[in-house]
């Protein structure tokens, strides 16, 4: 699937027909018809788009380079512009934890919990910790029981956290080199890219083992960004940030 304008940093699932892209050479976001990758609506955005989530079936929460988060409301085959506020440093990775966001920072590295309105609930640092957990924490996933995963791609890990920004585990292998974009498929499974090694690694938390699902011998080169859709088993993956392709692999 090709999109228009290239430069695909972040994809996220929207129903079993749109997801929506985030596209920064031309500083857009994109709702795009997943079965022709057609283009359903599209915004132009304040700032240079990064990372995008959906927070609920109607609205979307993308992080600008301009150091501020921008909400997006979908309202069928439209985008709005919603509220915006500023955020405390040069901010990469989000996620959705209930009804608060989870923001990662990479400079200086570091991740916040806060509410819909910009307030800071949790903070993590590498200097509060007593350590260098994270050197470029830019994508962020949750799970159904509510646990944080960060991809750390200048230190090749994935730290594992709870809600309230507590470190449980750091994973690294040698098969995981420079992780990308990551997301929680269900309480014990995690989906990385990793980007250097050109696969897709299943990361089992139950067990701290790291799996080959996708490799160069089923099209995988370079994965920078993905998602899932439970419901109809796809697994979207960016080959790079520069591609503006999107592929798509049907689990069994």
């Amino acid at each position: 699937m090709d999109i228009d304008g290239g430069g695909i940093l972040d994809i996220a699932v929207v129903s079993d027909t749109r997801l929506l892209v985030s596209v920064g050479g031309k500083q857009r976001v994109i709702l795009v018809n997943s079965q022709t990758g057609g283009t359903v609506a599209q915004t132009t955005l304040k700032g240079f788009p990064r990372r995008v989530c959906m927070f609920d079936n109607i609205m979307a929460v993308v992080t600008l380079m301009d150091k501020s988060l921008q909400l997006i409301n979908i309202n069928g085959d439209s985008l709005e512009l919603g509220r915006s506020f500023s955020l405390n440093g040069d901010v990469w990775g989000v996620a959705r934890s209930e009804d608060r966001l989870i923001v990662s920072y990479c400079s200086p590295p570091g991740l916040e919990v806060l509410s819909m309105d910009g307030r800071v609930i949790h903070t993590f640092s590498n200097q509060a910790a007593g350590g260098d957990v994270f050197m470029y924490p830019s994508f962020i996933s949750t799970s159904a029981d509510g646990m944080v995963y960060v991809s750390d791609g200048a230190k090749s890990t994935v730290t594992q956290l709870d809600s309230n920004l507590h470190v449980i585990r750091t994973y690294s292998d040698p098969i995981l080199q420079q992780p990308c974009g990551i997301i929680s498929v269900s309480a014990d499974q995690v989906l990385v890219c990793s980007h250097d090694n050109h696969r897709i690694l299943l990361l089992c938390p139950s067990t701290g083992g790291i799996t080959s699902i996708l490799g160069e011998e089923d099209g995988i080169m370079w994965p920078y960004a993905l998602t899932y859709s439970p419901s109809q088993k796809k697994l979207y993956v960016v080959p790079n940030e520069n591609s503006g392709r999107i592929q798509i692999f049907q689990q069994q």
